[in-house]
């Protein structure tokens, strides 16, 4: 039995059915060439739809359709049942392909500590799923080869873009931690933007950023954001901003891709509101009211709250001067 990875038994199609009972935005079905090396054939989108509609009895609840940079086409509805008809497709027009969906839209992860190495993954989901109406899809257990510890964290991904604090394993309310990407960097050109198994550049020197033989003669030079320091620095404000847009990601459920494209139209926007002057001029305003607003408002909280230990302090001398006499 494997104790470092477990994979729930059920079809995409159970699961997304199943996701209709939880909570979350929209569902994604992506829809690919079945020839991983070939996009889908370009078509008129009235000839889609009018394919769609032949195939896919729920259309109706079809949201978006939109063609992809990398060939493939993008189907979003709220409606798990017209989710699973995409997922069913094997043809799409004359053409082979694959489906599947985009599980970052309709899932969340979180890791819990300190589980008994020598519990099985099956036997966790199992008490996960029963004792708190959760649905696991897969859990990743993190342990070093050859390790000697009794216990490890284990991340867990279920169904529904919404988790408890804690959940109950064992009779013991288990903390849980929201599970956030840390940013991951090409091991040949250490590039941030893809991984090493992808990637076409030519191996360069993390510390200079170039290329040669032997060892590295030259001042620090980070590839990613032209620094002096070293590609692998954390400090990097490169590595920083994809710390950002993935913790961005994994907050809202979306891919990697539609994190950045988000997170650099908010920059756009943020920055062309700094460069008006009007816009700052106007922005200082806003922020200086309401700082006047909040500090009146903190000054007449705190006079209520002297005159109300006041008006106790005179009963309680009152009280006490009826004592004495």
């Amino acid at each position: 039995m494997n104790n470092i990875y477990f994979k729930s038994r059920k079809t995409p199609n159970e699961l997304v059915l199943r996701a209709g009972q939880k909570q979350y935005k929209e569902i994604n079905v992506i829809v690919s060439n079945a020839d991983k090396n070939k996009k889908l054939p370009q078509s008129n989108p009235f000839l889609v739809q009018a394919f769609i509609k032949q195939v896919v009895n729920r259309h109706d609840n079809i949201d978006n359709m939109k063609f992809t940079r990398q060939g493939k086409i993008l189907f979003t509805t709220k409606d798990p049942l017209c989710a699973v008809q995409l997922l069913s497709l094997t043809k799409f027009m004359e053409t082979d392909i694959s489906t599947d969906v985009i599980w970052e839209n309709i899932c969340s992860r979180f890791l819990i500590v300190d589980i008994p190495v020598n519990t099985p993954l099956e036997e966790l989901a199992k008490e996960i799923q029963e004792k708190n109406d959760m649905d696991v899809i897969e859990m990743r257990r993190f342990l070093k080869q050859n390790s000697v510890k009794d216990m490890s964290p284990v991340l867990i991904t279920v169904l529904g873009t919404t988790i408890p604090d804690e959940i109950k394993i064992w009779f013991i309310n288990q903390k849980i931690q929201h599970f956030i990407d840390r940013p991951r960097q090409c091991t040949k050109c250490y590039s941030l933007a893809h991984a090493s198994r992808i990637c076409d550049r030519t191996i360069v020197c993390f510390l200079c950023g170039e290329e040669h033989v032997g060892p590295c003669q030259g001042p620090e030079k980070c590839i990613n954001c032209k620094g002096p320091h070293n590609a692998k620095s954390t400090s990097c404000p490169a590595y920083i901003k994809e710390g950002k847009i993935l913790e961005f990601k994994c907050r809202n459920h979306i891919t990697t891709s539609e994190a950045r494209r988000v997170y650099h139209l908010q920059n756009m926007k943020y920055s062309e509101v700094v460069k008006s002057p009007a816009a700052s001029a106007e922005l200082q305003n806003t922020v200086t009211l309401k700082f006047e607003a909040l500090l009146q408002s903190v000054n007449e909280k705190f006079e209520s709250l002297i005159q109300s230990v006041n008006e106790k302090f005179e009963k309680q001398t009152a009280i006490f001067a009826e004592m004495l006499h």
